[in-house]
């Protein structure tokens, strides 16, 4: 049997280990490619959001490398909009911001080494604080500081100012262009590819990287009369006040729609702790709810992404990989079953991380190192659960499962138990996350999902799981996991507590409920699982989500032209099409008969599926992978050119 490849079509460890050492930066490996690599070579990057630029600064990177000849190459950037920025517009309202602090975002891989400065950095040199909520170019107002959730516009500033400083700073011989027209179409021509553009005109490459972002999806939604979230524009201007809305989702997108119709409407918050908001009179009575039914777990206060400091020592690489030794022995296959080989794993090292912290703020340094190796033995003696019983006497007692799925009651409560047991959870998570720098044992436990985001990778990318436990991952863990680690920072809680408190905005349909059209316009939306049905009209449904675009069913041009010429396909487990890109192991997309196209690479968030947590600005620590990703590209590039 091959190493590297399940039975079933799982990936082995053996695959997974040698991706895993693609890291950054690399410059030692990567040399005697580069140095093989020919003089002459096109490129295109199609779609220069967030990714695309990523790609972008790997390609010069390594075309300035080239030694020993002169460098010549062309790289087209196709891109119609603003190059950069993506879905960070620079037109968009302060009071959107980003959900992570402006000094943890570098658009390269090394802090040392990197010639652009951290978005932190260049927002200071350019001379942005804050004037209330808001961020000016000014002498007076109140500093930023490196903990700060900046407005997404200043990241598309910041964006678009990294791409010029990369064009203007490109290596000798290279020429950057910027084709400002989307792209249609990629055809195989002669050896090379032939990118169509809208305008009728074709560009003919090499190759090619496609980062062509969150694409819209056709036909998903049951309820085509619902509104999209964004741009908030759309809506805003057209929703009467006083009418009622309902927002499809509890997650950021939902945020950012009822802030939009809030305090984009000229509503304030004041006040200290729990806020108080004060009502512009023109804001509609906005109804929120999930499938889920539970609200996301905010960002701590002054909090730093712990990966790299945080070391695991139950869910490790080499947890996963004897899990798929145990899987061939006993299945004869090495794809993983989430819930039973790697949830319990993960689940572990919360409760670790929980008691190490706790005993960190009561006893110092030494007794958490003390706590961590106790328990790190106990679980290879198989005396974990008697050792937890042990600590939670001493510290209190922590359930991982819990705090990692927070489902208590939702089947049975009534409409108002419900939003009162709602916002009192999101109170509890408000007052852990207040604990400054993420020193709260909770938050420090939650905290360890963003540091095992590789491991987690390890286990699900490239058919690593069975089918089934694939569609548990996708419908129930990934959320989950989502919901305790990419929530909004605090205090945008506490703003939802004080919509909530103005009675503006409400929660009463539990978990799930079902939506349906009203014949004479408009919709119904009624509970599905509280003990006491609850039913109401609204006159609006916004979708306070974004689904993972698709192949099969895109809203893009080019995706359904590449879909239906079959140059590329679904992912699937066999004859079962599960959704998502199907990718090989070197980011070449396969088409329909299961060929990989080696001259296109696919990044970002279409490969959500075959790949896992592909939704955020590429920055280093639990967000460098899309470095990771583009280097490996420009490495076989650069290869193949040779």
């Amino acid at each position: 049997m091959n190493r590297d490849m399940a039975p079933g079509g799982g990936v082995g460890p053996a695959r997974l280990a040698r991706f895993a050492s693609d890291s950054l930066p690399a410059h030692n490996r990567s040399k005697a490619v580069i140095e093989r690599s020919t003089a002459v070579i096109e490129v295109a990057i199609v779609g220069l959001g967030p990714w695309g630029l990523s790609a972008l600064e790997r390609l010069l990177d390594g075309l300035g490398r080239q030694t020993g000849r002169s460098c010549r190459a062309t790289v087209h950037v196709v891109e119609p909009g603003r190059a950069g920025s993506g879905a960070y517009s620079v037109e968009q309202p302060d009071y959107f911001i980003l959900n992570t602090p402006c000094g943890q975002h570098l658009l390269q891989p090394d802090p040392e080494q990197g010639s652009l400065p951290g978005f932190f950095d260049w927002v200071q040199a350019q001379g942005y604080r804050w004037v209330g909520d808001r961020c000016q170019v000014t002498p007076s107002g109140r500093a930023i500081t490196k903990h700060d959730f900046l407005p997404r516009r200043l990241m598309g500033e910041y964006l678009e100012w990294c791409f010029e400083e990369l064009v203007a700073k490109r290596p000798s011989g290279v020429r950057v262009v910027h084709h400002r027209e989307q792209a249609v179409d990629i055809a195989e021509i002669d050896g090379r590819e032939r990118i169509v553009l809208a305008s009728g005109d074709s560009i003919d490459v090499d190759f090619a990287i496609l980062a062509t972002g969150h694409t819209e999806n056709l036909g998903i939604e049951a309820d085509q009369s619902s509104l999209p979230p964004y741009p908030a524009g759309g809506y805003s201007a057209e929703i009467e006040p006083q009418s009622t809305v309902a927002v499809s989702g509890m997650g950021l997108v939902a945020i950012d729609v009822v802030i939009a119709l809030t305090r984009g409407r000229g509503g304030e918050f004041v006040g200290e702790g729990r806020l108080r908001y004060i009502p512009s009179g023109l804001e509609p009575v906005i109804h929120m709810f999930s499938r889920t039914g539970e609200p996301y777990r905010a960002k701590s206060l002054g909090t730093e992404d712990p990966t790299g400091e945080y070391i695991p020592s139950i869910c490790t690489p080499e947890a996963i990989e004897e899990a798929r030794r145990r899987r061939l022995r006993e299945t004869g296959s090495l794809q993983l079953e989430m819930r039973s080989d790697v949830l319990p794993l993960i689940l572990a090292e919360m409760e670790l991380r929980f008691y190490e912290q706790s005993a960190r703020l009561r006893q110092g340094e030494e007794a958490a190192q003390a706590a961590k190796a106790d328990l790190t033995g106990a679980w290879v003696t198989g005396t974990f659960a008697a050792s937890l019983a042990t600590y939670g006497t001493e510290y209190g007692f922590f359930d991982a499962s819990s705090a990692f799925f927070h489902e208590e009651a939702l089947d049975a409560i009534s409409s108002k138990d419900y939003q009162e047991h709602v916002c009192s959870t999101m109170s509890a998570d408000i007052s852990d996350a207040l604990v400054r720098g993420g020193a709260s044992p909770v938050k420090a436990a939650q905290e360890v999902l963003r540091v095992l985001r590789d491991t987690m990778r390890d286990a699900v990318e490239f058919r690593g799981l069975t089918l089934e436990s694939y569609l548990d991952f996708q419908a129930n863990l990934r959320p989950a996991v989502t919901r305790n680690i990419t929530g909004p920072p605090a205090f945008r809680c506490q703003q939802l507590l004080a919509l909530v408190d103005a009675d503006i905005l409400r929660m009463p349909f539990g978990a799930s409920p079902r939506v349906a059209e009203e014949a004479g316009g408009g919709f119904r939306v009624t509970s599905e699982r509280l003990t006491e049905p609850f039913s109401k009209r609204v006159d609006v449904l916004i979708r306070g989500h974004l689904d993972d675009p698709t192949c099969d069913r895109s809203g893009s041009a080019l995706l359904q032209n590449l879909y239906r010429n079959g140059r590329i396909r679904q992912l699937r487990y066999g004859p079962v099409s599960v959704g998502s890109l199907d990718l090989s192991e070197r980011l070449n997309p396969l088409n329909a008969e299961g060929e990989p196209q080696r001259r296109l690479f696919f990044l970002g968030a279409l490969t959500e599926g075959v790949r896992y947590f592909t939704a955020y600005i590429p920055s280093p620590k639990s967000r460098a992978r899309a470095f990771v990703d583009a280097q490996a590209c420009v490495e076989t590039i650069l290869t193949l050119a040779s």
